[in-house]
């Protein structure tokens, strides 16, 4: 828009030099339509085809300046010379001007036909620098835009990171009070019980107070029990594969671990159990053995089954057969897998390695 703005006002300045100088012919009306239409020509040229656009601009103001009684035309149609890549151009504008004058233009009018066309050119260059500047600022708003997306997205995984982290916490520190009971109240009650048994042993002569010390004792072996019962429930709530897998991937050795754990409910204890175990297995079987650079956890749950494949680039033989046997743990693996009725998979194709388990879901299998 602001172009079409400094040309109207160089066609203005056209006409204002013509109706001056009182010299309008057919030669000076055609001149300024032709210098019109030569405009638009490079406007509409100059982004597909600058060559011959910046041919256009240079012809009409040569024509301007050799066909008698088209100077008048010459502000409009060295508009665009400063737009022409090749800068030497723009001496083509005074050339024009002083052509006309020695062809026989009046001092006078060369005088003020050269102040216009200068101030045709300094309002292309002005122009110019203002739509480069436009850019610049519409770059820059771009850039700025995407830095507060990436921001977004980085303070999203801020955030579920910490989330990640206190709930990692929280179970760490129920795993931690499980461990502390199962440690001093198990152990002491089992004393107790232990000494109990010995009192009935030391007075078995007389039959009340090994009665009295069976009771004793049958409390607290239930107690025992309860403690026990409450202890691996809370052991069973701290349980979270999602965290657990990542933990493990932290802790593996390995340079990069992709986990992907995609439950919409969380599995029983025991599967969960199962699943962290392989999952650690293999984790150590890549690092230790197979010197693996990269891995890949996923654990997904679908209609019928929890499943979980892992994978490692490492070097690992082409046929899996007969790894059991070498002391890999995939023994222990396949026993918990199939203890609660899945089946592992090992299989090897030469480039990786991979682990596959599938454990049916009660009530669904």
């Amino acid at each position: 828009m602001e172009r079409i703005a400094d040309k109207c006002v160089a066609l203005l300045a056209c006409l204002a030099l013509v109706a001056l100088t009182g010299e309008v012919d057919v030669v000076c009306v055609v001149a300024l339509l032709v210098a019109v239409g030569a405009s638009a020509g490079f406007e509409l040229a100059r982004g597909r085809r600058p060559v011959a656009a910046e041919a256009v601009c240079c012809a009409a103001c040569v024509a301007a300046a050799l066909v008698p009684g088209a100077w008048a035309a010459l502000p409009l149609t060295c508009y665009d010379l400063p737009r022409i890549r090749a800068r030497w151009v723009l001496a083509l504008a005074p050339c024009c001007v002083v052509w006309t004058w020695l062809a026989g233009l009046a001092g006078g009018t060369a005088a003020v036909l050269l102040a216009l066309v200068a101030c045709s050119l300094a309002l292309s260059l002005r122009c110019g620098r203002a739509v480069g500047l436009e850019r610049q600022l519409h770059g820059l708003q771009d850039d700025l835009q995407d830095k507060v997306i990436d921001l977004r997205e980085k303070n999203r995984e801020l955030e579920d990171a910490r989330e990640y982290e206190s709930h990692a916490a929280a179970l760490a520190e129920r795993t931690r009070i499980a461990r502390e009971i199962h440690d001093s109240v198990g152990h002491q009650l089992t004393r107790l019980v232990l000494e109990v048994e010995a009192l009935k042993v030391v007075h078995r002569a007389d039959p009340d107070v090994v009665a009295e010390l069976g009771e004793l004792s049958d409390g607290l072996g239930e107690a025992l029990t309860s403690m026990r019962a409450s202890v691996h429930a809370l052991e069973d709530s701290a349980v979270d594969v999602g965290v657990e897998l990542n933990r493990l991937a932290g802790q593996s050795g390995i340079a990069r671990v992709d986990v992907a754990c995609n439950f919409e409910a969380a599995p029983p204890a025991e599967v969960s159990r199962c699943l962290v175990s392989v999952t650690r297995e293999a984790l150590t079987n890549a690092a230790r053995h197979a010197r693996a650079a990269h891995a890949t956890v996923r654990a997904a749950e679908l209609p019928g089954i929890w499943q979980l494949r892992v994978e490692n680039d490492g070097d690992v033989p082409a046929d899996a057969a007969g790894l059991e046997g070498r002391g890999m743990g995939l023994r222990g693996m396949r026993e918990r897998v199939e203890g609660l009725g899945g089946t592992l998979l090992v299989s090897s194709d030469g480039r990786r390695f991979s682990v596959f388990a599938s454990i049916p879901r009660k009530g669904q299998a």
